[in-house]
Formats: structure tokens, C-alpha cells, sequence
């Protein structure tokens, strides 16, 4: 089984939080970073069929906020966390 973690960093000068996508299980970390929100579950479907991860294998979806992060991107991750959710 294998865990997924959000976490959102400080904004940066322009307004945008990166977001890093952290798949950990099976002793193996993957990793991925955007700034685009609108570009996230575009990243994370890359990152689970880089790795051969299905959906259905995560037991644990976890959310990591730093102080200073944009309250969009905060908004926004909580919702695909809330979808991802409700398919598991």
C-alpha cells in the first residue's frame, strides 16, 4: 500500500505555491513539484503511470501545509483530495 502527500509551500514572489506530489510505499519515495494549479492532477496522473501506481493502492491521502502558503492552492488541493477520497 502506498501513501500520497500534498505539500504546499510558501508562495513565491508571483503569487504561486509550488505544490510537491509525494508518493511513498514499498521503501520508495516518488516525487513531483508544480507551480500551475491548474496543471496538478495533470502531474499526478503522470507520476502514478510513471511508476505504475493504480488509485485504488493508496490507503492514505495526507495534506502538508508551510506557513505562507496561497490560500488557493490550499483550496484547491483539499478538493482533489476530498474527490480522490470518495473513489477510494
Amino acid at each position: 500500500m502506498s501513501e500520497l502527500i500534498f505539500k504546499i509551500q510558501k508562495a513565491k514572489k508571483h503569487g504561486r505555491s509550488p505544490i510537491e506530489i509525494l508518493i511513498s510505499g514499498k521503501g520508495k519515495t516518488h516525487k513531483a513539484i508544480t507551480e500551475n494549479t491548474d496543471e496538478l492532477l495533470q502531474t499526478l496522473d503522470k507520476l502514478l503511470k510513471r511508476n505504475k501506481i493504480e488509485l485504488d493502492t493508496l490507503n492514505e491521502i495526507k495534506l502538508e501545509i508551510l506557513n505562507g502558503a496561497g490560500l488557493t492552492s490550499q483550496r484547491i488541493v483539499k478538493s482533489i483530495i476530498k474527490a480522490l477520497s470518495l473513489d477510494l
